[in-house]
């Protein structure tokens, strides 16, 4: 394996937010994928996936005959199963230049309604070398021998969380 020198990446109390928001939001952020600058995009480390979901694809005038084909099932919180419809592989950018960092990632496509419009998951995080302190709220990564982040649109993140507790209530 060829890794590169690179600085430490590390984080302080300087990197809190100025927000005042709480650390025990979701990481929310905004990518540019394929040339179209979508957000709302949940930061999982802790998934193994990174998932697309396909009104976003419609939304680019991707159609599903770009999709590879793969059908996977995806286990979610208590068990459910959530079928892809397949795999698509889009080009994924940080920040703007000159501190732009771009990776292609293979997506998994869903088709459910969902609070966020992509996760990027472990597999994401890898190819961007990507550190992320859900403390901090902000994720670093190494760019042309420094290091560059990006922090979390909390308050995106609180409506995403919003959105998504409330579709798992019962109806009254």
């Amino acid at each position: 394996m060829n890794v590169e020198a690179e600085e430490e990446i590390t984080f302080s109390s300087k990197d809190l937010s100025d927000e005042g928001g709480s650390q025990d939001e979701p990481m929310v952020i905004k990518l540019d994928i394929a040339n179209f600058s979508v957000h709302k995009v949940l930061i999982d480390n802790g998934s193994s996936a990174d998932i697309i979901f396909w009104d976003v694809l419609k939304g680019m005038g991707l159609e599903d005959s770009s999709l590879n084909p793969v059908h996977t099932l995806l286990v979610g919180f208590g068990g459910s199963e959530v079928a892809s419809m397949g795999t698509i592989d889009l080009p994924v950018s940080m920040r703007e230049e000159p501190k732009r960092r771009t990776a292609i990632v293979r997506f998994l496509v869903v088709d459910t309604p969902f609070a966020y419009n992509v996760i990027l998951g472990q597999s994401g995080l890898n190819l961007f070398r990507a550190v992320v302190s859900t403390y901090h709220q902000k994720m670093k990564f190494s760019i042309k021998n420094s290091i560059d982040e990006v922090s979390s649109d909390q308050k995106e993140a609180r409506t995403c969380c919003n959105l998504s507790l409330r579709k798992g209530e019962p109806d009254e």
